[in-house]
């Protein structure tokens, strides 16, 4: 049985190294620096690497096979020469290398082992164990086939680059840099080298070095697009967004072809909310490429960004006319007719997302959500439990179960769903929140203090569990000091939330500051205009100061803003009557 399959071999690898690995190796395109890294052959080194006449043949048609990319025939081919010639070690290597692209790992390393017992200097077969080495995850061994290569060929670039991304790729971004920097020594003139060691320094997140090394790369060739969109990339992650978008307008003045650079200026400018400028370069991408459906749901998201859902819904309506399982454009259509209004609409379409996508999970919480909005209580509890016995893990059920339960004002079953989504995932800051509520509904005040708590030790700074116990505190009339001070640290945090500052105006007036209370309710007031709660504790401040007539109007509004408990605000009204 073979080790590994093809993927999970690739896979060991990590994104930008891996690239570059498979770059040398010939299975990803080459850059666009204008400096493409050699891809990795077999290359004769000498008369005797060629097959005898009895397999030269076969070899021969192997070739052949391969330019019409037929990989099965080659290999029998190659098969047929291996036969004949069985220590040959370029039939060997050439032969591994295609089991390599065929996933059959172990008979590919089998055979360029072999080809370096039959001739201990052949470089190619070297070259192919590194890689086979590194993808099995034996490091050292792929370390010692590349230092080999380079003893036997000190200017083999490729195997300098590859022994480089290998100890990047492992962390050991150290002896990668001193890997490169042997390279830039072959290399004086070439930025490769300079380039690579560059991403060493991205890698580990040094950007000013990195920026520093990227400003040298493009003085040696001021088109190295790879460069440039590192360095863009090091402009957005430093939060200098204007440097980021001129540069990646003179990678398009350059190369008015380059995907990478229209796509990332298009999501800068999705980020910044700039969408007029986002929809031109993904027009623009279209043009290049009318298949990018990528392009073409970004397009649809835009519109659902500026509330054009008539476009939005056409955009999506097509994509998935082109492609019926293509769920995200599924997912944004069922979330534009929601945001439109369509509730039948986003209900089907949220229903057609096929359980095995990444989204299903996201688009049952927001289906048993939109349930939830039209009162159908039932059908989104259905949805939930659906989930819950497809995904018994799956925390987030739980919560929203909770929450429609809530809804009902069924707090023992809400806080039965939230204990067991607690159990799943004890640390899930959202579940602990939502268990405090829940305790504080069922005036079991000090275990919904401890739940929040629980928040605390998890996220520190959460303001809303800083907010909530400061605010119990205030309510029962203990602890006022620490109330305030653990409010205050929620308000560094959300210093424009009303409902915080409330909350800060309410320990005031507890403590009897009511000046202050004042001053810090009229805050909250402005950020929220109309919240029936705020407006009652303005009406108790103001009769705290003595201000009898303005207290009335308070009240007044409280009840106007559908205050939960009117009783309660009538006979505050009919007291100062």
């Amino acid at each position: 049985m073979e080790r590994e399959d093809s993927h999970t071999f690739i896979m060991k690898f990590s994104s930008f190294w891996l690239v570059l690995l498979l770059t040398l190796f010939g299975c990803a395109p080459a850059g666009q620096h204008g400096y493409p890294l050699a891809r990795w052959s077999p290359v004769l080194q000498a008369p005797k690497d060629l097959p005898r006449a009895e397999s030269y043949y076969d070899y021969l048609v192997a070739q052949i096979e391969l330019r019409a990319n037929q990989i099965d025939p080659a290999v029998e081919a190659y098969n047929s020469a291996l036969k004949k010639e069985p220590n040959n070690p370029l039939i060997l290597t050439e032969l591994a290398a295609l089991y390599v692209r065929q996933g059959k790992i172990d008979a590919a390393l089998k055979l360029a082992e072999e080809a370096t017992t039959h001739d201990s200097r052949y470089e190619p077969a070297y070259m192919l164990l590194g890689q086979l080495y590194a993808g099995l995850g034996q490091n050292r061994k792929a370390i010692d086939s590349y230092e080999r290569v380079i003893s036997m060929d000190p200017s083999n670039e490729n195997a300098y680059l590859l022994l480089g991304a290998l100890y990047a790729q492992e962390g050991r971004f150290g002896k990668a840099m001193e890997v490169f920097d042997r390279l830039r020594v072959l290399l004086p003139d070439n930025p490769v080298a300079l380039y690579y060691k560059a991403r060493v320094f991205l890698d580990i997140k040094f950007y000013d070095q990195a920026e520093s090394m990227y400003q040298e790369v493009l003085a040696l060739d001021p088109t190295f697009e790879s460069a440039l969109l590192d360095l863009a990339y090091i402009q957005e992650v430093t939060d200098r967004n204007r440097e980021a978008e001129k540069t990646y307008l003179r990678i398009i003045s350059y190369n008015a072809s380059s995907v990478q650079a229209y796509t990332r200026l298009g999501n800068l400018y999705m980020r910044q909310g700039r969408a007029g400028e986002a929809l031109q370069q993904f027009n623009q991408l279209l043009r290049l490429n009318r298949k990018d459906i990528e392009s073409r749901l970004k397009i649809g998201i835009i519109h659902l960004q500026q509330k054009d859902y008539d476009s939005a819904i056409q955009d999506f309506t097509h994509l998935l006319k082109e492609q019926p399982q293509y769920d995200q454009a599924l997912y944004y259509l069922a979330s534009t007719y929601e945001e439109q209004g369509n509730t039948e609409q986003a209900i089907l379409s949220f229903r057609l997302i096929s359980a095995n996508s990444p989204l299903w999970l996201t688009a049952q919480i927001r289906l048993a959500l939109l349930f939830s909005r039209v009162k159908d209580y039932e059908s989104g509890e259905q949805v939930l439990e659906e989930v819950i016995a497809r995904q018994p893990d799956a925390a987030d059920a739980y919560l929203y179960l909770g929450v429609l339960h809530e809804e009902q004002q069924q707090y023992a079953e809400a806080l039965k769903a939230l204990e067991k989504g607690i159990e799943i995932a004890p640390q899930e800051t959202d579940l602990l929140f939502r268990k405090g509520v829940i305790l504080d509904k069922l005036e079991r005040k000090q275990e919904a203090i401890e739940a929040m708590r629980k928040v605390l030790i998890v996220e520190p700074r959460n303001a809303n569990a800083l907010n909530f116990i400061g605010y119990s505190y205030a309510e029962l009339g203990i602890n006022l000091l620490e109330a305030r001070q653990l409010i205050r640290a929620a308000l560094e945090e959300e210093p424009e939330d009303g409902y915080i500052l409330d909350s800060l105006a309410w320990v005031y007036f507890k403590m009897g500051q009511h000046r202050k209370a004042f001053e810090t309710i009229q805050e909250a007031i402005k950020r929220v205009p109309r919240d029936p709660v705020i407006h009652e504790h303005l009406g108790d401040i103001l009769q705290a100061l003595g201000k009898v007539r303005q207290a009335m109007e308070a009240y007044q509004k409280a009840m106007e803003y559908q205050h939960t408990e009117p009783d309660r605000i009538r006979r505050k009204i009919e007291q100062l009557q």
